[in-house]
């Protein structure tokens, strides 16, 4: 409570500066906690990732050879050339020698790969010298009494076994091996014993370029393949002071972070485990982060002490305008702040200083306003001129031009006296047919009188004028257009046609054999044209203008689109130098038993 109230007697200026650096510093604080607490999951998950990845890669490595073994006693087992060649061994010297050449073509290019077939009788055929290894020692090995016992679809998988062909491979010290018992059938005894090996290289090879430290184990924990030879067929939990965790965990050896992973092979029961230091793996992440963290606190400290300088520089007008503001307030109205700038603490120094001294100004300045309106308002009354006045002044001249016989010239005035009375006239939005007809004639006969050259005009109405209704002043504009851009260089026809459809639509075409339009005008207006009517209000309601090419067919468009939205059509084809015709297609509607409009 207390330091609430003590905040609150704070100036605003002190107040705005603390509120900024907490506004900064907290989520600052946040982000750096949040950063730090995310980022040590994502380097933990990315690291062990491709940990994962890359002992996946070894473990694909690694069953690629063990598959390949055992695809080759598949092979020899159930290749009856093989059966045939053992029970003519039995006496035949050369069926012995064939047998070994067999073999010697399975085992193919692979140095590394050795064959033994041992028959239940004592008898020996391989793909190496005899010299070098006698196969009849095979009975002797402790896991032989395990081949004796194997069914036909099962393989023993050996690993760590000392090299029984140190001459063949005198770097060499430990081999794999896989036994297999070869029998006709299922309820049969074997035939014969084929034991498949390789040498340890073949695996040890696969884990010299990896970061982390991969064992290859058996079934009973047991390392068959290090990159450390020393270590093969000493147990795993010799090698590791502690029991084999679950795997992926990060556990602690010697007080180092080590990460350990785990993954089985398909075959016998062996599996892949690493060992790798976290710290080493994660080091580039962590360093990178740890340079991002401290670039982020300078940035953090070197924008707080610039923020706190520029608002203490920023507040400072404010602070003299409270002042000035008290001054005032006591009753020292002459006083003034002189706070001058382009920004808004500028500006409401300025009218704070001019305050005062433009009260009277304002005041004059309402005063001469309210006099200027209601001049300007007694300008209008007087500048106004009754309609009534203006058709009697043209009524008038038209009754002398017809006493002194002049009757073109009264045709003329009269045409213009009866155009002005529809345009100003307030009426309805619809007219009569008729009355829209009797428009556009006069408007044709003041044509007449003003254009240079002769132009026909020639009138087709098949439909109804008396009881058929239209929007007021849809045949002027287009009439007009015809006048304007078809005949400003000759004379000709327009020729005006409205009939009734079968559908019950009106339909009213002004065709004009003038100079008409190039392909290129008449597409781009029609894409002036192309509007729904929904886009017409929008058009309208921001104002906006159109071009004054076409500008009156514009204006029909736009009023009967607004008027019948999709009802209506219209359809405009011209070709330059013969013709233009617009043609409007209106629906008709009943409004009334005796009155019919479009």
């Amino acid at each position: 409570m207390g330091i609430r109230l003590s905040f609150k007697h704070v100036s605003l200026r002190k107040k705005l500066i603390l509120t900024s650096i907490a506004c900064l510093v907290l989520p600052a604080i946040g982000m750096l906690y949040t950063t730090s607490v995310y980022s040590k999951v994502i380097i933990r998950e990315h690291t062990l990732g491709k940990a994962r990845q890359s002992l996946m890669i070894a473990q694909s490595q690694v069953e690629a050879i063990l598959e390949e073994m055992v695809s080759i006693s598949n092979f020899v087992q159930f290749d009856p050339e093989i059966k045939t060649l053992l029970e003519e061994a039995k006496e035949s010297p050369v069926a012995a020698r064939q047998l070994t050449t067999r073999l010697e073509q399975i085992a193919g290019e692979k140095r590394d790969l050795r064959l033994t077939l041992l028959t239940r009788d004592g008898r020996a055929y391989s793909d190496y010298s005899f010299y070098d290894f006698e196969p009849q020692l095979f009975f002797r090995e402790d896991w032989f009494s395990r081949a004796e016992h194997l069914t036909a679809f099962e393989t023993l998988f050996l690993g760590g076994l000392d090299n029984y062909l140190p001459p063949l491979y005198p770097e060499q010290k430990y081999v794999y091996m896989t036994a297999r018992a070869l029998t006709e059938t299922v309820n049969k005894p074997p035939f014969a014993y084929l034991m498949v090996s390789r040498t340890e290289n073949t695996v040890r090879e696969l884990f010299a370029g990896m970061e982390e430290d991969v064992f290859l184990l058996d079934e009973n924990n047991r390392i068959i393949s290090n990159r450390n030879p020393d270590l093969i067929g000493d147990r795993f939990e010799n090698v590791l002071p502690r029991e084999v965790p679950a795997s992926p965990e990060i556990i602690q050896i010697d007080g180092e972070n080590q990460l350990f992973l785990s993954l089985p092979l398909r075959f016998s029961g062996w599996k892949l485990v690493s060992v790798a230091p976290y710290e080493q793996l994660t080091g580039k992440l962590n360093g990178m982060y740890q340079t991002m963290l401290i670039l982020q606190a300078m940035f953090a400290i070197g924008f707080l002490l610039a923020l706190t300088y520029l608002l203490r520089r920023f507040t400072k007008p404010v602070l003299a305008l409270g002042e000035t503001a008290k001054k005032v307030e006591s009753g020292d109205l002459s006083v003034r702040s002189n706070i001058r700038g382009p920004d808004e603490i500028g500006r409401l120094g300025r009218s704070f200083d001019f305050m005062l001294d433009r009260i009277q100004q304002i005041l004059t300045q309402v005063e001469m306003e309210q006099e200027l309106k209601r001049q300007a308002e007694m300008a209008m009354l007087q500048a106004q001129v009754h309609p009534h006045f203006l058709f009697n002044v043209l009524n008038s001249i038209r009754l002398k031009l017809l006493m002194k016989g002049d009757e073109e010239t009264a045709l003329v005035v009269g045409s213009l006296s009866s155009l002005l009375r529809a345009s100003l006239s307030k009426q309805d939005e619809f007219a009569l047919l008729y009355a829209e007809i009797e428009t556009a004639k006069q408007y044709t006969d003041l044509m007449k009188f003003t254009t240079r050259f002769p132009i026909e005009t020639r009138w087709q109405i098949e439909a109804d004028p008396f009881t058929v209704t239209v929007p007021r002043f849809i045949l002027q504009p287009i009439i007009e257009n015809a006048y304007k851009h078809g005949f400003s260089r000759s004379g000709g026809l327009i020729s005006i046609e409205a009939t009734q459809t079968a559908g019950s639509s009106l339909k009213i075409t002004v065709e004009d054999n003038g100079l008409g339009m190039t392909p290129e005008t008449l597409e781009e207006l029609k894409k002036r044209l192309n509007y729904q009517k929904r886009d017409l209000i929008e058009q309208m309601a921001v104002g906006e203008r159109i071009s004054s090419a076409g500008i009156g067919l514009f204006n029909v468009y736009s009023r009967l689109r607004l008027l019948y939205g999709e009802r209506f059509e219209m359809d405009i084809q011209s070709e330059y130098g013969r013709r233009t015709s617009v043609e409007l297609l209106l629906p008709i509607e009943n409004t009334g038993e005796d009155d019919h409009h479009v």
